[in-house]
């Protein structure tokens, strides 16, 4: 696991994966590229008072990146299939992620309340 304290390595995080594969992946990333400046926008005017509301949909870009960067490297799934399966799992992420199953009931924390 690597450490990142500045936008530019968290994203670099998860640009990098694209290097690393033999596939044809300009469909994840102007998927991924959407994403972060959605991020940009969710993060530009954060203030306390908007914190609760925007963090949840920050929490909800973070696992549909993660989910975009283990699934390309699965041959089987093609871009759109990698697309649609964050775009629909993307809530659950952390959960199972913190090895929930999906009819558990999870500990109260900031991390899976995931828009």
């Amino acid at each position: 696991m690597s450490i990142f304290i500045t936008r530019e390595d968290y994203i670099k995080g998860f640009t990098q994966v694209f290097t690393e594969t033999k596939r044809n992946t300009k469909d994840l990333e102007v998927y991924v590229t959407t994403q972060v400046q959605r991020l940009d926008t969710l993060l530009e005017d954060i203030t306390q008072k908007n914190f609760w509301q925007r963090w949840p949909a920050i929490l909800g870009i973070d696992a549909k990146l993660s989910l975009v960067t283990e699934l390309v490297h699965f041959e089987d799934f093609s871009s759109e299939e990698i697309i649609r399966m964050a775009e629909t799992d993307y809530q659950t992420y952390f959960k199972e992620l913190c090895g929930y199953d999906l009819s558990m009931e999870t500990k109260h924390s900031m991390i899976f309340n995931v828009q």
